[in-house]
């Protein structure tokens, strides 16, 4: 790799680190602007979902579940080992969701991840986040909020 090459991915990765930091910092401000999970309605379920990935009110439809493997990998460290807010990663389960944003044909939807304890989703049931959430895990960058029926 030349100089020049190896200058172009310095600042490449760079800006990249700053535009995450600051996406992650706008997402936390935003969600600690948003209440605590705790006001949270009682008829919804507290869920965890990663931060760049929370759109409230937005529905959503269920599209698959995790292995239980996979998800205890996604709620450790990058590398291994546990994270302070989670100390039995295998009492969760996560699912596979998928943003239902105007109009059909798969585009413009946004895939993410829900984790829960004593969570139970059917698959191709539709449901929203609430407008509560606060940070859980600035380590696995998730929030802890409420999922609501959404119809359907």
């Amino acid at each position: 790799m030349t100089n020049q090459e190896q200058e172009i991915t310095d600042v490449e990765s760079t800006e990249r680190r700053s535009f995450m930091k600051k996406g992650a910092l706008a997402t936390g401000a935003l969600a600690l602007g948003l209440g605590s999970a705790g006001s949270a309605s009682a008829q919804g379920q507290n869920v965890l979902v990663y931060t760049y990935d929370y759109h409230p009110g937005v529905q959503f439809r269920v599209t698959a579940s995790l292995e239980q493997s996979t998800t205890v990998r996604l709620l450790e460290r990058p590398g291994g080992g546990d994270v302070p807010e989670i100390s039995q990663p295998d009492d969760y389960s996560a699912y596979v969701i998928r943003y239902q944003l105007g109009g059909g044909g798969g585009r413009g939807q946004i895939t993410s991840i829900v984790f829960g304890r004593d969570l139970s989703l059917s698959t191709g049931t539709t449901r929203r986040f609430s407008g509560d959430a606060s940070i859980f895990s600035s380590t696995l960058n998730l929030l802890s909020t409420t999922i609501e029926g959404g119809g359907n």
